[in-house]
């Protein structure tokens, strides 16, 4: 785990800490959880990136839907298409 030096001006530190202190649980993971909770998209999509980079660079550890479906012993016959035609609502 890494470490991060947050500053904080005295009101906002004296807050959180008894936040903190009522909840009973550390100051760190207060903000770790704000942080998530926040910015939970923008972190899920710079992990997605992270892994298609890391897959563009060595895609040996992948497999297709198939070989997946494969190895799960899932049929690959494609659901029955839906009829066509016209639908008329409900008057």
């Amino acid at each position: 785990m890494k470490r991060l030096l947050v500053s904080l001006d005295e009101e906002r530190y004296e807050d959180l800490r008894r936040f903190a202190f009522d909840k009973n649980v550390p100051m760190a993971e207060l903000v770790r959880h704000a942080m998530e909770e926040v910015f939970e998209d923008e972190l899920d999509a710079t992990r997605i990136r992270r892994g298609l980079e890391e897959h563009a660079k060595d895609p040996s550890g992948t497999m297709t839907i198939q070989e997946y479906m494969e190895s799960r012993g899932i049929s690959s016959r494609t659901s029955p298409k839906r009829a066509t035609g016209t639908r008329r609502a409900a008057s």
